[in-house]
């Protein structure tokens, strides 16, 4: 007699259990235009700035942070099925805080690499995304900042990869 209630009670607390979590799906979810990639190819990277070596910073940060992602597999271009091209167009610093008694005067930068990306399928040749990924990092102006900056670069160009990687594999 007593089995009959706990029956009762265990089979709705059953199928709310089971239903739960029926909107939920392993593995990425693609943009719908990036659901036939599997593969994509990245060439190196254009550098339109006057930074030199940010083209190989960034190529690298991409490559990496792909195959962390994993959604799509890096290949060479003639077994990819779509292609990654960029370009870095513009490294901007701005101030984020001056020094005490003299505002002109920087105590630290903040610095901004701007990416410009498409993706092309590479069998229909058709535009399947485009877009511009960004990455910031800060630098404090000590009495080396040339060195400071240079070693600040790859941080900022590894966040643009990761910007770029995020769009490719959720779409924002």
């Amino acid at each position: 007699m007593t089995l009959r209630p706990l029956i009762r009670l265990a089979l709705p607390a059953l199928a709310i259990l089971a239903t739960s979590c029926t909107g939920y799906h392993l593995g990425a979810s693609k943009p719908a235009q990036m659901r036939e990639v599997h593969t994509v190819a990245v060439p190196n990277v254009k550098n339109l700035t006057l930074q030199p070596r940010i083209d190989v910073h960034f190529t690298n940060a991409l490559i990496s942070r792909l195959q962390e992602d994993g959604t799509y597999r890096v290949a060479r271009a003639g077994a990819a099925d779509a292609v990654v091209e960029c370009a870095i167009t513009k490294i901007e610093r701005r101030q984020l805080r001056s020094a005490r008694f003299n505002t002109l005067r920087s105590r630290e930068l903040g610095l901004r690499v701007m990416v410009e990306y498409k993706v092309i399928d590479l069998r229909s040749q058709k535009l399947l995304q485009r877009g511009v990924a960004q990455g910031e990092t800060t630098v404090f102006a000590d009495a080396n900042f040339q060195n400071a900056e240079r070693q600040a670069l790859p941080e900022a160009a590894d966040a643009a990869a990761a910007d770029l990687v995020s769009r490719l594999a959720e779409g924002w």
